[in-house]
C-alpha cells in the first residue's frame, strides 16, 4: 500500500509540474500601432482594448519607453472610463517623444510590456519596414532640459533591419512598406496640393496611398482639378479589401463632423454620378454611424454602387456633398485607375 501510494503521489506531482508553467514561459504581452495622421493631430497615442483590460490596472500615472540604444522616455499615462470601457492613451510627453525620433505617418511601432514595471520595450520601423538604429551616445545639452528624457548606459546591440515575411497576416503591415510603390517627395506634395483644395481625406487613404499613387495620381490632380469651390468635398481610393466585398466606405470623421452629416446614427444617402457614361444615376446607401466612436462610413448599397460602377483598387472618387439634411445627397465623381504600363 506504501509503495502504491508513494508512487500515486509521485505521479501526481509530477503532473502538477506539468500543469503549473514557470513565470519565465509566459509569453510577452504585445501590442503595435500603425501611425497615423490623426494620432498625430491629437499628440497621444490610444493603447489597445484589448491590452487595456488585460493589464490596464498595472499602469502608474507613468510609462518608460526604451528604444533598443537604451534610451528611456517617460511619459503620462491617462486613463478615462467610455461606454463602460477603460482607455488608456500615452500624453504627457508623447508628443516629444514623436518630435525627437522623427515619427511621421505610416510608421510602424511595437511596444513590449514589462509587467510590473510600467515600461514597454519599444521600437520603431520606418517605410522600409526596418527598424531605425538610433544613436547611443548624442550630444546631452541639448536633452538635459527634458523631464522625460533619462540617460542610461547599455550594452544592447543596435536594432538590426528587420524585414517583414513575404507573407503577412495582417494587410496593414504590408502597406507600411509600400512607400517604394512610389516617391516619397511626389506623395507628399500630392497630400499638401489636397489639403490646399480643401479635398478632406480620412487616415486610411494616407496609409493607402504609397500603394496606388501611381495608378490613382492622374485621377487624383483631375479630382482637384475638377472640385467645385462652392462645395465641400472628401476623396476615396478603393482599395482591395473593398473590392473583395468589404460592405462599407468610411466618410472622415472632421468632415462628417464640420459638416452635421453625423447627426443620426443611421441616415439615408443618396449617390449621384456626376461624370462618364453613368452620369445623372442614382444609388441609394445607408449612413451610419460607428458604434463605438465618432467615424461615419456609407454602408448597405455601397457594394452596388462600386459594382454597377466597375470600380476597381486605385479608382479615384471625389464625394462632393449636396445636401446633409434628412437624406444625406452627394455627387460622386469616379476617375478610373491608370493601367500600371502606362505609368512606370
Amino acid at each position: 500500500m506504501a509503495g502504491r501510494g508513494g508512487g500515486t503521489s509521485h505521479a501526481a506531482a509530477k503532473i502538477r509540474s506539468k500543469s503549473l508553467p514557470s513565470p519565465m514561459d509566459a509569453p510577452i504581452p504585445s501590442f503595435f500601432r500603425i501611425i497615423l495622421p490623426y494620432m498625430l493631430e491629437k499628440k497621444k497615442l490610444k493603447l489597445p482594448l484589448k491590452f487595456v483590460k488585460l493589464h490596464g490596472s498595472e499602469l502608474s500615472s507613468t510609462a518608460a519607453l526604451t528604444l533598443p540604444n537604451g534610451r528611456i522616455w517617460k511619459v503620462g499615462v491617462e486613463k478615462a472610463t467610455r461606454d463602460d470601457n477603460e482607455e488608456i492613451w500615452f500624453g504627457d510627453g508623447w508628443a516629444e517623444f514623436v518630435e525627437h525620433h522623427s515619427i511621421s505617418a505610416g510608421f510602424f511601432l511595437t511596444f513590449q510590456y514589462q509587467r510590473g514595471l510600467s515600461a514597454f520595450n519599444v521600437r520603431i520601423f520606418d517605410f522600409t519596414t526596418c527598424s531605425i538604429d538610433y544613436p547611443k551616445t548624442e550630444q546631452l545639452d541639448e536633452e538635459t532640459g527634458s523631464p522625460h528624457y533619462i540617460v542610461i548606459s547599455s550594452d544592447e546591440d543596435e536594432g538590426a533591419c528587420v524585414r517583414p515575411r513575404r507573407r503577412q497576416t495582417s494587410d496593414l503591415i504590408t502597406l507600411v512598406g509600400n512607400w517604394r510603390f512610389g516617391n516619397a517627395a511626389e506623395i507628399e506634395k500630392t497630400l499638401k496640393c489636397l489639403k490646399a483644395s480643401g479635398i478632406a481625406t480620412n487616415a486610411l487613404f494616407h496609409l493607402l496611398l504609397p500603394k496606388f499613387y501611381r495608378q490613382s495620381k492622374r485621377g487624383i490632380e483631375e479630382a482637384i482639378a475638377c472640385k467645385p469651390k462652392d462645395r465641400p468635398c472628401f476623396m476615396v481610393v478603393p482599395n482591395a479589401r473593398q473590392i473583395r466585398g468589404y460592405t462599407r466606405t468610411m466618410i472622415p470623421t472632421r468632415f462628417g463632423r464640420e459638416h452635421k452629416i453625423q447627426r443620426r446614427s443611421n441616415r439615408r444617402g443618396i449617390l449621384e454620378v456626376s461624370n462618364g457614361e453613368k452620369a445623372g444615376e442614382q444609388w441609394r446607401v445607408e449612413v451610419a454611424r460607428n458604434k463605438t466612436g465618432p467615424e461615419m462610413f456609407m454602408g448597405k448599397g455601397w457594394v452596388k454602387f462600386m459594382e454597377d460602377n466597375n470600380m476597381g483598387e486605385g479608382d479615384v472618387c471625389l464625394f462632393q456633398l449636396v445636401s446633409a439634411a434628412d437624406t444625406v445627397k452627394m455627387d460622386v465623381s469616379i476617375f478610373p485607375a491608370q493601367p500600371s504600363e502606362l505609368v512606370e
